[in-house]
């Protein structure tokens, strides 16, 4: 996982973007695996994988969000994890923005759809940050209520299809 990463990072000019994006697919299917997913605190790679959500390349946004939504989903762990390391905020910019592309958008709605399911702290900063923003304030919304979550997800899923 760490060389998965260290390769999606690197400054090298002869690693090309084909090379990063096969690097990006070797972690996500890693990470599908729990026990993996859980070993990305220890391994310290949850700020590196965060940090390319503002990426320049589109295609790195997009893995990154596919890659976090993997990672947390059914996965308190986790879900913690991305959390107390700020994720919550650069994913709701991500589904937000109407200059980004529709698959980083999707990717990015699958993300906090993952990470905010019966994980109610999220749930609350995702409510805090999409108020703060401009966007539809959604008042006190309990985590475990699937069909209020949904509902959210389901709006931001419509918004991001309108998206390039």
């Amino acid at each position: 996982m760490k060389d998965s990463m260290s390769a999606i990072l690197s400054t090298d000019p002869e690693m090309t973007m084909e090379a990063r994006m096969i690097a990006f697919d070797n972690f996500e299917q890693l990470i599908e695996n729990l026990d993996n997913a859980n070993l990305m605190e220890p391994l310290k790679l949850w700020q590196p994988l965060i940090s390319l959500l503002s990426s320049d390349e589109s295609q790195l946004r997009m893995m990154a969000a596919w890659c976090i939504g993997t990672a947390v989903q059914n996965n308190e762990k986790s879900q913690k994890m991305l959390f107390s390391e700020g994720g919550i905020p650069p994913l709701v910019d991500l589904a937000i923005s109407e200059k980004e592309t529709r698959e980083v958008r999707r990717k990015a709605v699958y993300a906090l759809s993952s990470g905010l399911r019966n994980f109610q702290e999220a749930m609350n900063e995702f409510v805090d940050d999409m108020k703060d923003k401009g966007q539809k304030n959604y008042g006190i919304v309990d985590a475990g209520d699937m069909d209020a979550v949904d509902g959210i997800i389901n709006y931001l899923r419509e918004e991001a299809s309108k998206s390039a």
